[in-house]
């Protein structure tokens, strides 16, 4: 008798690719976005050695490809002028699709809001070579069969922090949801952190 097609295998296979993404995705962009780019460059609200530097670093440009120079712009930008026509992401004044699928780049960015991370041979480093590094990367990842794992990670962090700053604001302004750390790690206290003492450019 002929057999039917195994759909359980097939489904337990790539659900476990989108678990294993999921995870690896989740430690990337705590280490990389949220304690990274967010906190440590952006906001300079916690001070590391640089051999750590780094390592934020590269696990931040893993992370959707973009240099920490435009990412912190960008949210500097965002703090400067939240929920205002100059803000780069607001639900307000910006469809959903140009603030999930963003394409700033620190062309658009005043050299003003950015200016102390241009003093940082790091940052530099990684602002000039980052997007090679990344593709060194998906060469090994390619030859050790998980290049699949870092795709989904760059899909994930591409539309996830997008999703932050549209659901993270409403009409009233910036708002805390619980379920943004699902997608965005620890950066459900949205409207506290706007309110706190590090919203502020640098």
């Amino acid at each position: 008798m002929r057999e039917g097609p195994r759909l359980v295998p097939l489904f337990y296979g790539k659900a476990m690719l989108f678990i294993q993404s999921y995870v690896l995705y989740y430690i990337l962009a705590s280490i990389g976005i949220t304690y990274g780019y967010h906190r440590c460059f952006a906001h300079s609200e916690i001070k590391v050695n640089p051999i750590v530097e780094c390592i934020m670093l590269y696990c931040g440009i893993l992370c959707g490809g973009q240099s920490v120079l435009s990412w912190s712009g960008i949210h500097r930008m965002h703090h400067a002028y939240s929920d205002t026509p100059k803000d780069p992401h607001s639900p307000l004044y910006k469809k959903w699709y140009q603030i999930v699928f963003s394409t700033w780049r620190i062309k658009n960015i005043p050299r003003k809001f950015v200016k102390d991370l241009y003093q940082n041979p790091r940052v530099m480093f990684f602002h000039k070579y980052g997007l090679m590094i990344m593709a060194l990367t998906w060469v090994v990842a390619i030859y050790y069969n998980v290049i699949l794992h870092f795709i989904l990670v760059y899909i994930f962090s591409y539309i996830f922090y997008g999703m932050l700053n549209l659901l993270g604001h409403s009409e009233d302004g910036p708002v805390n949801k619980w379920y943004i750390n699902l997608f965005a790690p620890f950066e459900g206290n949205h409207s506290d952190h706007h309110t706190s003492g590090i919203n502020r450019k640098k």
